[in-house]
Protein backbone atom coordinates (compact mmCIF):
# COMPACT_ATOMS: atom_id res chain seq x y z
CA UNK A 1 0.00 0.00 0.00
CA UNK A 2 2.89 2.64 0.87
CA UNK A 3 3.80 2.22 -3.22
CA UNK A 4 0.32 3.13 -3.66
CA UNK A 5 0.26 6.23 -1.24
CA UNK A 6 3.71 7.34 -2.72
CA UNK A 7 2.09 7.36 -6.66
CA UNK A 8 -1.45 9.15 -5.51
CA UNK A 9 1.32 12.17 -3.30
CA UNK A 10 2.74 12.47 -6.73
CA UNK A 11 -0.51 12.45 -8.84
CA UNK A 12 -1.27 15.10 -6.04
CA UNK A 13 1.50 17.26 -6.63
CA UNK A 14 0.97 16.97 -10.50
CA UNK A 15 -2.90 18.53 -10.01
CA UNK A 16 -0.91 21.23 -7.81
CA UNK A 17 1.31 22.13 -10.54
CA UNK A 18 -1.36 22.04 -13.15
CA UNK A 19 -3.83 24.18 -10.98
CA UNK A 20 -0.65 26.41 -10.41
CA UNK A 21 1.02 26.99 -13.58
CA UNK A 22 -0.83 25.73 -16.76
CA UNK A 23 -4.82 26.25 -15.57
CA UNK A 24 -3.90 30.55 -15.65
CA UNK A 25 -3.10 30.36 -19.14
CA UNK A 26 -5.30 27.66 -20.35
CA UNK A 27 -8.01 27.72 -22.60
CA UNK A 28 -11.37 26.00 -21.13
CA UNK A 29 -11.06 23.00 -23.52
CA UNK A 30 -7.48 22.03 -21.74
CA UNK A 31 -8.51 22.55 -18.16
CA UNK A 32 -11.29 20.55 -19.18
CA UNK A 33 -8.21 18.02 -20.97
CA UNK A 34 -6.50 18.37 -18.11
CA UNK A 35 -9.45 17.67 -15.41
CA UNK A 36 -10.11 14.60 -17.17
CA UNK A 37 -6.51 13.00 -17.82
CA UNK A 38 -6.04 13.68 -13.96
CA UNK A 39 -9.08 12.08 -12.92
CA UNK A 40 -8.34 9.13 -14.75
CA UNK A 41 -5.10 8.75 -13.67
CA UNK A 42 -5.79 8.82 -10.17
CA UNK A 43 -8.43 6.25 -10.47
CA UNK A 44 -5.81 3.93 -11.84
CA UNK A 45 -3.27 5.02 -8.96
CA UNK A 46 -6.09 3.93 -6.48
CA UNK A 47 -6.79 0.66 -8.18
CA UNK A 48 -10.55 1.34 -9.11
CA UNK A 49 -11.60 0.09 -12.60
CA UNK A 50 -13.91 2.21 -14.14
CA UNK A 51 -17.02 0.36 -15.82
CA UNK A 52 -19.21 2.04 -18.20
CA UNK A 53 -22.96 -0.54 -19.12
CA UNK A 54 -22.96 -1.23 -22.81
CA UNK A 55 -26.53 0.10 -22.55
CA UNK A 56 -25.86 3.41 -21.69
CA UNK A 57 -25.96 6.90 -23.66
CA UNK A 58 -23.05 7.98 -25.10
CA UNK A 59 -21.92 11.57 -23.45
CA UNK A 60 -21.06 13.92 -25.98
CA UNK A 61 -17.64 15.45 -24.81
CA UNK A 62 -18.04 19.09 -23.36
CA UNK A 63 -21.67 19.32 -23.81
CA UNK A 64 -22.98 22.01 -21.71
CA UNK A 65 -25.52 19.71 -19.50
CA UNK A 66 -26.53 19.19 -16.07
CA UNK A 67 -25.32 15.78 -14.85
CA UNK A 68 -26.72 14.54 -11.76
CA UNK A 69 -26.29 11.36 -10.17
CA UNK A 70 -26.68 9.28 -7.01
CA UNK A 71 -23.97 9.95 -4.23
CA UNK A 72 -22.36 7.11 -2.54
CA UNK A 73 -18.04 8.52 -2.49
CA UNK A 74 -15.77 11.36 -2.39
CA UNK A 75 -15.04 9.14 -5.47
CA UNK A 76 -17.58 9.85 -7.38
CA UNK A 77 -16.71 13.38 -8.17
CA UNK A 78 -13.19 11.57 -9.72
CA UNK A 79 -15.39 9.17 -11.42
CA UNK A 80 -17.71 11.58 -13.44
CA UNK A 81 -14.71 13.76 -14.32
CA UNK A 82 -13.10 10.79 -16.31
CA UNK A 83 -15.93 10.33 -18.04
CA UNK A 84 -17.15 14.37 -18.81
CA UNK A 85 -15.31 17.42 -17.33
CA UNK A 86 -17.47 19.55 -15.28
CA UNK A 87 -18.01 22.31 -12.55
CA UNK A 88 -19.48 20.44 -9.40
CA UNK A 89 -21.50 21.55 -6.64
CA UNK A 90 -20.26 20.60 -3.30
CA UNK A 91 -21.00 20.69 0.56
CA UNK A 92 -19.28 23.83 1.62
CA UNK A 93 -17.21 21.31 4.06
CA UNK A 94 -15.35 20.39 1.32
CA UNK A 95 -13.61 23.34 1.02
CA UNK A 96 -11.47 22.54 4.01
CA UNK A 97 -10.32 18.47 3.59
CA UNK A 98 -6.74 18.74 3.32
CA UNK A 99 -5.58 18.78 -0.10
CA UNK A 100 -8.90 18.17 -2.05
CA UNK A 101 -10.71 21.61 -0.32
CA UNK A 102 -7.73 23.69 -2.52
CA UNK A 103 -7.82 21.63 -5.59
CA UNK A 104 -11.68 22.03 -5.59
CA UNK A 105 -11.63 25.77 -5.35
CA UNK A 106 -8.93 26.18 -7.21
CA UNK A 107 -11.24 24.11 -10.34
CA UNK A 108 -13.61 26.46 -9.62
CA UNK A 109 -16.35 23.98 -7.69
CA UNK A 110 -19.73 25.42 -6.57
CA UNK A 111 -19.70 25.34 -2.72
CA UNK A 112 -22.79 25.19 -0.91
CA UNK A 113 -23.39 26.05 2.88
CA UNK A 114 -26.80 23.55 3.93
CA UNK A 115 -27.05 26.01 6.97
CA UNK A 116 -27.88 29.16 5.39
CA UNK A 117 -30.97 29.49 3.24
CA UNK A 118 -29.69 32.27 0.84
CA UNK A 119 -26.83 29.64 -0.03
CA UNK A 120 -29.60 27.96 -1.95
CA UNK A 121 -29.77 31.01 -4.30
CA UNK A 122 -26.50 31.90 -4.70
CA UNK A 123 -26.10 28.10 -6.11
CA UNK A 124 -28.56 28.19 -8.16
CA UNK A 125 -27.09 31.62 -9.52
CA UNK A 126 -23.82 30.43 -9.82
CA UNK A 127 -24.68 27.16 -12.03
CA UNK A 128 -26.71 29.32 -13.85
CA UNK A 129 -23.85 31.62 -14.55
CA UNK A 130 -21.34 28.03 -15.30
CA UNK A 131 -24.23 27.21 -17.46
CA UNK A 132 -24.15 30.47 -19.67
CA UNK A 133 -21.20 30.19 -20.43
CA UNK A 134 -21.02 26.82 -21.88
CA UNK A 135 -19.76 24.92 -18.64
CA UNK A 136 -21.34 21.37 -17.76
CA UNK A 137 -22.11 21.02 -14.39
CA UNK A 138 -23.03 18.22 -12.02
CA UNK A 139 -24.35 17.57 -8.69
CA UNK A 140 -25.87 14.94 -6.34
CA UNK A 141 -29.47 16.14 -5.54
CA UNK A 142 -29.85 13.75 -3.33
CA UNK A 143 -27.83 16.77 -0.66
CA UNK A 144 -25.92 13.66 1.13
CA UNK A 145 -24.13 10.07 0.27
CA UNK A 146 -25.43 7.02 0.74
CA UNK A 147 -24.37 3.30 0.79
CA UNK A 148 -25.35 2.46 -2.78
CA UNK A 149 -28.46 0.42 -2.24
CA UNK A 150 -30.98 2.83 -3.28
CA UNK A 151 -31.50 6.60 -4.44
CA UNK A 152 -33.09 9.01 -1.88
CA UNK A 153 -35.44 11.80 -3.19
CA UNK A 154 -34.06 14.80 -4.82
CA UNK A 155 -34.14 18.24 -3.56
CA UNK A 156 -35.50 20.70 -6.70
CA UNK A 157 -32.95 23.95 -6.41
CA UNK A 158 -30.18 22.26 -8.31
CA UNK A 159 -32.95 21.56 -11.54
CA UNK A 160 -33.97 25.23 -11.57
CA UNK A 161 -30.36 26.38 -13.10
CA UNK A 162 -31.43 24.00 -15.89
CA UNK A 163 -34.97 25.47 -16.83
CA UNK A 164 -33.59 28.98 -16.44
CA UNK A 165 -30.62 28.29 -18.72
CA UNK A 166 -32.77 25.61 -21.03
CA UNK A 167 -29.98 23.29 -20.58
CA UNK A 168 -30.63 19.11 -21.08
CA UNK A 169 -30.32 17.08 -17.42
CA UNK A 170 -28.49 13.94 -18.01
CA UNK A 171 -29.23 11.26 -15.13
CA UNK A 172 -26.85 8.27 -14.44
CA UNK A 173 -26.36 6.08 -11.15
CA UNK A 174 -23.08 5.02 -9.97
CA UNK A 175 -22.23 1.44 -8.32
CA UNK A 176 -19.15 0.05 -6.71
CA UNK A 177 -18.18 -3.42 -6.51
CA UNK A 178 -16.11 -5.67 -5.76
CA UNK A 179 -14.63 -6.54 -9.84
CA UNK A 180 -14.41 -10.16 -9.15
CA UNK A 181 -17.71 -10.74 -8.01
CA UNK A 182 -19.63 -7.90 -9.26
CA UNK A 183 -21.36 -7.44 -5.71
CA UNK A 184 -21.88 -4.77 -4.00
CA UNK A 185 -18.71 -3.03 -2.15
CA UNK A 186 -19.11 -0.53 1.06
CA UNK A 187 -15.77 0.30 1.26
CA UNK A 188 -16.21 3.18 -0.86
CA UNK A 189 -19.28 4.61 0.74
CA UNK A 190 -18.95 8.22 2.34
CA UNK A 191 -21.61 7.67 5.08
CA UNK A 192 -22.13 8.13 8.94
CA UNK A 193 -18.83 9.66 10.67
CA UNK A 194 -16.42 8.32 8.61
CA UNK A 195 -13.81 11.55 7.84
CA UNK A 196 -11.95 12.01 4.59
CA UNK A 197 -8.31 10.70 5.69
CA UNK A 198 -9.91 7.29 7.53
CA UNK A 199 -12.56 6.62 4.36
CA UNK A 200 -9.07 7.74 1.79
CA UNK A 201 -7.20 4.75 3.88
CA UNK A 202 -10.13 2.24 3.28
CA UNK A 203 -10.38 2.81 -0.15
CA UNK A 204 -6.65 2.30 -0.52
CA UNK A 205 -6.53 -0.50 1.39
CA UNK A 206 -8.85 -2.06 -0.90
CA UNK A 207 -8.42 -4.50 -3.60
CA UNK A 208 -10.21 -5.04 -6.66
CA UNK A 209 -12.32 -1.99 -6.55
CA UNK A 210 -14.59 -1.44 -9.44
CA UNK A 211 -17.36 1.48 -10.26
CA UNK A 212 -19.97 0.61 -12.55
CA UNK A 213 -21.77 3.59 -14.16
CA UNK A 214 -25.21 3.83 -15.92
CA UNK A 215 -25.93 6.21 -18.23
CA UNK A 216 -29.42 7.47 -19.17
CA UNK A 217 -31.34 9.39 -21.70
CA UNK A 218 -30.79 13.18 -21.22
CA UNK A 219 -33.99 15.33 -19.97
CA UNK A 220 -35.29 18.11 -21.68
CA UNK A 221 -36.51 20.55 -19.36
CA UNK A 222 -39.08 22.23 -21.36
CA UNK A 223 -42.58 22.16 -19.57
CA UNK A 224 -41.54 21.25 -16.19
CA UNK A 225 -41.21 22.94 -12.91
CA UNK A 226 -37.93 22.28 -11.02
CA UNK A 227 -40.10 20.08 -8.69
CA UNK A 228 -41.24 18.08 -11.60
CA UNK A 229 -37.81 18.11 -13.40
CA UNK A 230 -36.71 16.35 -10.05
CA UNK A 231 -38.92 14.01 -9.85
CA UNK A 232 -38.40 12.77 -12.88
CA UNK A 233 -34.37 12.73 -13.07
CA UNK A 234 -34.52 10.96 -9.86
CA UNK A 235 -37.21 8.19 -11.05
CA UNK A 236 -34.16 8.33 -14.06
CA UNK A 237 -31.42 7.68 -11.63
CA UNK A 238 -33.08 4.73 -10.19
CA UNK A 239 -33.74 2.54 -13.03
CA UNK A 240 -30.55 3.16 -13.91
CA UNK A 241 -29.25 1.57 -10.35
CA UNK A 242 -32.02 -0.74 -10.85
CA UNK A 243 -30.06 -2.03 -13.92
CA UNK A 244 -26.76 -2.09 -12.51
CA UNK A 245 -28.11 -4.27 -9.23
CA UNK A 246 -29.80 -6.90 -11.62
Amino acid sequence: MLIKYLRLLVAFAKAFAILWFKFPRASREQKLAHIQAWSRHVLEVMGIRLNIAPSSTFIWPNKTQLLVANHVSWLDVLVIQALQPCVFVAKSEVRHWPVVGSMAHACGVVFVDRSAASSARKMVDDVGSALHHGYCVAGFPEGTSSEGHDVSLFHANLFEAAIHRDVAVLPLALRYTDARTGSLCLKAAFVGDIGFIKSLHQVMGTSHLAVDVQIGKTLSPHGHSRRTLAHLSHRSVLSQLQALQA
